[in-house]
């Protein structure tokens, strides 16, 4: 009943209401967030600040924290998804992409619909956690390596391309969703329970340790592995030296220095690469609040 008047309430509500409603009623834990990060940055010099940073901090001054904070992201705090239990599996599912995407046993409804929610804001086209472009795509038949996979959004997005898709994820609740996620493709899908990394154990596995590069065949990487994106990277020397097209999205914010770091890592491997537009704002309880930027796609022809 209370999910029914939430839906009727943002369908009649106008966006501004809402987001004023939003802004009132912002968790605790938001509202030292933002705080504490309006403090920090008023100690700087306004000047020396890039002016995207300065926007972000003056949507901040009137709206809830958000680690994207900017006004295109309002359209999906109000996004109120279909989401339908599998009573077979008695689990979560939503259509994602026209496909069902599954979630662990242990996330409610209204869990479901955040995570959604998430999932969608970091894709929007103007987001900087956006994996692919126009411009920036997976070739057909490519081999492809999800590190990270989660939810499997963007596996899901780009299975039908994929002659073969690697699915590292170490959360063995994820990996139960994802194998009903990839059920229709579990001809050319490879489940891969560990941590991406530079070595392999019984925990971990590398890139050069999953796939031996072999002629004319595209690969695709994705990484999304808070903070062991440096590590992948090192774990993938045989694919980086071979003749082999490759394509990568590298995430490039979990550390202070990741994107310096794997920036220097790229470019040193003979990639081409371009830098997502904007800003992640990154503050862990540990950690100053930082701008940090997100995303590097590359390219070896």
């Amino acid at each position: 009943m209370m999910n029914i008047i939430q839906h009727i309430w943002q369908k009649i509500s106008p966006n501004f209401l809402l987001v004023f409603v939003r802004f009132l009623l912002e968790p605790q834990s938001y509202k030292i967030r933002r705080k504490a990060t309006l403090s920090h940055f008023k100690k700087i010099d306004e000047s020396t600040l890039l002016p995207e940073i300065r926007e972000c901090l003056k949507y901040l001054k009137y709206h809830k924290y958000s680690s994207f904070p900017y006004k295109w992201t309002q359209k999906y705090d109000n996004l109120m998804p279909e989401v339908i239990l599998d009573e077979t599996n008695q689990c979560f599912y939503t259509m994602f992409d026209g496909k069902k995407m599954y979630f662990p046993k242990r996330f409610t409804h209204i869990q479901v619909v955040w995570a959604l929610r998430r999932i969608l804001k970091e894709q929007d086209p103007l987001s900087p956690h956006l994996y692919l472009t126009h411009d920036f795509q997976v070739e057909p038949n490519s081999i492809v390596i999800d590190a990270g996979v989660a939810e499997g959004n963007f596996a899901l997005s780009v299975v039908d391309k994929a002659k073969k898709l690697y699915l590292i994820e170490c959360d063995a609740d994820w990996m139960q969703a994802l194998r009903l996620t990839f059920a229709p493709w579990k001809d050319k899908v490879v489940f891969v329970e560990k941590y991406m990394s530079d070595t392999t154990s019984d925990t971990t596995i590398s890139i050069d340790y999953l796939v031996i590069p072999e002629s004319d065949e595209n690969y695709f990487i994705k990484m999304d592995i808070e903070g062991f994106e440096q590590k992948a990277l090192s774990g993938m020397k045989r694919l980086i030296i071979s003749e082999n097209p490759v394509k990568m999205a590298v995430c490039t914010y979990h550390h202070p220095n990741d994107f310096k770091e794997i920036e220097e890592i790229i470019k040193s491997s003979g990639f081409t690469w371009t830098v997502s537009n904007g800003y992640v704002l990154f503050f862990q309880p540990d950690e100053e609040p930082s701008f940090r930027k997100v995303l590097i796609r590359a390219e070896k022809r």
